[in-house]
């Protein structure tokens, strides 16, 4: 697609700069107690993903197969095992000259490598699994009944191997192991109402960020828009509505994705990925050092993955801008397009651009097609070293089942986490670069509306140009008479209030040009134009632009109804007001022809009108503001012989006690003005009235014949 004169995206900063992030924050900022109150929901959300596998390790090791042990030494050897091991990390029963200590994983390191060998070679120690109970609460025909599977510690506690609790009828083990199934009822209840509460604030935090981000981005999106609104005309010269649609749209809504399910999640994964860390250093250090072994090939990877798709992105958006701005140019000339058969040429422009999107997504997508296969690989190496190092632990009696299946749960929730971050650096990569577009865009200076310059409540219209110069491109101003690319060239003329001119010429000849810069449209290079004997650039735009009004060769209408393309959101306008003023610029006829009159509904740029009948509309709109300087841009040559006569008798109306200025295509309109100024490459070469034009036998008599010859 052929984009001459316009601005091209380009590739800009760093992905990850802090003053986008900032500046995204201003718009956060007002809605801070959402975002509080999800941040505590946040640290609450990942306690309950903390708490869960220990309920899991629990219920397994100290109900389901319990952690426990017994070693039965005589007297001598308690001593010597009371001198060498901390005694308060164990639990001791006595009886029958003996002593019974119950061995777990845990605190079977307290123990003497020295003394532990020595109780294990003379069978001190049993390794099977065991529960001890409490004789005074055990059933006594029960306990008459596995008498022989029991080992009697004292009258008051006895022990049972697991495997032989196994051997015995389920209800007995039902009645044996009451305390195991209340707690495990106990825990499984735990676990649902932790799961449940999480639910809730899960919930409650997704609402909470989506609020806020919807409202900040409801914000940003108003004040990107506003800001385009004033933006200066030379700036929609170089960048396509499509691209334009796609800032305020596409990249505000990638922030707010980003916002609502990429930062938020992205910190809560961090707090959890750390607290996980943390909790499998403090269950076995040695089992956590070993399970993040992968660790350090799983960041290197993410890091690779973050260059690579960096600009892969800044692409993506780069052409997407593109697409949307082809589509738009195409879909507003699709009439043209269909008259000249145009339908092969502007495909091939949107598929050029089509492919390009399509190549920078598919270089993303197989990024990503990669980096996630990467990532759960190395998860289920993790799982099998896992199962390597913890299997032999288990065996050794060092780890138990229960820790093993808490490890297995953190790593899960961990590389859940870990692969969870393709897709939300993916957010986060496309709304950094729609950010850094909008952002950009939002950095350009707007057209001058700052206060301090001069408000006026009334101009008497007077105008005034003083040798101007004006380019459309920025040229060097003391080589100006050299340039050949300036349109306007040392123009000086002067409209008292009230007075009427015409500007004739050639097209091309600078006609608009001077209409631009009373508009202050554009700058000029060299000179001034002054309103009412002051500069134009002293006046605030607003309040310049509310004493002129305009009908352009292209009236544009806007969707909505009659009444609101007339007061133009002017609620002090009444309809009363609105009807004298169509009956004034002899439109009545026509809006009162329709079944709606003032509430008839319009369509886009007033598809549905003639010219003639929106031009009489525009006249409306512009009598409403009754402005001082009244501007035509006179274009009738398609216009019906019956609808002409309506729209000169409503432009004499409408001229009257005013300036007025009109940009002349058919000669025949313009006899009755008081001067007419003759434009040829940008310069004023004669001036007068028409007869006084005609006697001189120039351009302007040239033009004249050329039309009625």
């Amino acid at each position: 697609m052929s984009n001459h004169g316009m601005q091209q995206d380009e590739l800009l900063g760093k992905i990850y700069d802090s003053r986008l992030f900032g500046r995204l924050l201003v718009y956060v900022k007002p809605y801070w107690k959402y975002l509080l109150i999800a941040f505590i929901l946040l640290l609450l959300n990942t306690v309950g993903e903390i708490v869960l596998p220990m309920l899991t390790m629990r219920a397994v090791d100290d109900h389901i197969v319990p952690d426990k042990r017994m070693i039965v030494i005589d007297k001598d050897m308690y001593q010597r095992f009371r001198e060498s091991t901390d005694i308060s990390k164990f639990t001791v029963y006595e009886g029958n000259a003996l002593h019974f200590i119950v061995v777990t994983s845990k605190n079977q390191g307290y123990i003497q490598r020295e003394l532990l060998k020595e109780i294990k070679d003379n069978d001190f120690m049993f390794d099977e699994k065991i529960i001890v109970f409490n004789a005074k609460e055990t059933n006594p025909e029960l306990y008459e009944k596995i008498i022989e599977n029991v080992y009697v510690i004292n009258h008051e506690y006895f022990f049972v191997k697991l495997a032989d609790i196994y051997k015995m009828p389920i209800p007995d083990i039902v009645e044996l192991r009451g305390k195991s199934f209340s707690a495990l009822k106990m825990i499984g209840i735990l676990f649902l109402v932790i799961v449940l509460i999480k639910f809730g604030m899960e919930f409650c935090q997704i609402m909470l960020i989506t609020i806020a981000s919807q409202k900040a981005m409801h914000d940003l999106r108003s004040d990107l828009f506003s800001h385009l609104e004033k933006m200066p005309v030379t700036f929609f010269d170089k960048n396509p509505v499509g691209r334009l649609v796609t800032r305020v749209t596409n990249d505000i809504g990638a922030i707010g994705e980003m916002l609502t399910s990429g930062v938020i999640t992205i910190l809560q994964d961090f707090f959890i990925m750390i607290a996980i860390m943390i909790f499998m250093l403090h269950l076995n250090w040695q089992l956590a050092l070993v399970s993040f072994s992968v660790l350090p090939f799983v960041i290197m990877t993410i890091t690779i993955y973050k260059k690579l798709t960096r600009d892969s992105f800044r692409e993506m958006r780069r052409w997407l801008a593109s697409v949307n701005a082809t589509i738009a140019e195409h879909i507003s000339g699709v009439k043209i397009i269909q008259l000249f058969n145009q339908y092969k040429p502007k495909e091939d422009d949107f598929n050029n651009s089509n492919f390009k999107y399509f190549k920078a997504s598919m270089r993303q997508l197989k990024l990503q097609a990669l980096f996630q296969p990467l990532i759960g690989t190395s998860r289920y190496v993790v799982m099998a070293i896992i199962l390597w190092y913890a299997g032999g632990q288990i065996l050794q009696n060092i780890v138990t089942l229960g820790l093993f299946m808490a490890f297995i749960s953190y790593m899960e929730k961990l590389y859940e986490r870990i692969h969870g971050f393709t897709d939300k650096f993916t957010i986060l990569q496309s709304a950094m670069a729609g950010a850094e577009r909008i952002f950009d865009l939002r950095d350009q200076a707007e057209a001058d509306y700052r206060e301090g310059k001069s408000d006026v409540e009334k101009i008497d219209g007077e105008i005034e140009f003083k040798n101007v110069w004006l380019s459309y491109t920025d040229k060097d101003i003391e080589n100006a008479d050299k340039n050949d690319s300036y349109v306007l060239r040392d123009i000086s003329f002067k409209v008292k209030p009230g007075e009427k001119i015409a500007l004739v010429g050639h097209t091309g000849s600078g006609k608009t040009s001077i209409v631009n810069l009373i508009l202050n449209m554009y700058q000029n290079q060299k000179g001034q134009v002054c309103i009412d004997g002051k500069n134009i650039n002293e006046y605030k735009l607003h309040n310049l632009r509310s004493h002129i009004g305009m009908v352009q060769q292209d009236v544009f209408l806007f969707s909505g109804n009659i009444r609101e393309n007339i007061a133009l959101n002017n609620a002090d306008i009444t309809d009363e007001e609105i009807n004298k003023i169509t009956e004034y610029v002899n439109v009545s006829g026509f809006i009162n022809s329709l079944g709606g009159k003032l509430e008839e509904p319009v369509q886009e740029r007033g598809a549905t009108f003639s010219v003639g009948q929106r031009q009489l509309i525009s006249f409306a709109r512009v009598l409403a503001y009754n402005p001082a300087i009244f501007i035509l841009d006179e274009a009738t040559s398609n216009i019906d012989t019956e609808t002409e006569i309506l729209i000169q008798d409503a432009l004499f109306k409408i001229m009257e006690n005013r300036t007025s200025i009109i940009i002349a295509h058919r000669l025949s309109t313009i006899q009755h003005v008081d001067r007419i100024l003759v434009l040829h490459k940008g310069e004023i070469i004669e001036e007068g009235s028409h007869q006084e034009l005609l006697r001189k036998e120039g351009l302007y008599y040239d033009l004249y014949r050329l039309q009625y010859s």
